[in-house]
């Protein structure tokens, strides 16, 4: 069994997200890790890149704008970062989100 993980981000180092802590908390249950990155100019996929670990696959997409009521664009990105995934079980972790180190067991 292949187990992803995958979240979205845009803009996560002028925000302050804890997106460094959140991918890496759910890296050592995961066989895949998929990043929709969206453009941004404030280093957030330098940042991202600046993990290193093999199991990471950066997808980088552009935001449309148009889809901002209603959280939609929130919707479309967090799609696109899913259908990136090649496993039997995803598990979607969003950019604030950390997952804690005793869950890890439970949760595999």
């Amino acid at each position: 069994m292949k187990i992803s993980g995958f979240t979205f981000c845009r803009n996560m180092v002028r925000y302050d997200y804890p997106i460094i802590e959140s991918i890496r908390s759910i890296l050592p249950i995961v066989d895949e890790f998929i990043v929709n990155v969206g453009r941004c100019d404030d280093g957030t996929l330098e940042l991202v890149r600046s993990i290193g670990d093999p199991k990471i696959r950066i997808i980088q997409s552009v935001w449309d704008e148009t889809l901002r009521t209603g959280g939609l664009i929130y919707s479309q990105q967090t799609n696109i970062a899913l259908a990136a995934c090649t496993g039997d079980w995803a598990f979607y972790l969003q950019a604030d989100e950390v997952v804690h180190e005793d869950d890890l067991p439970n949760i595999l």
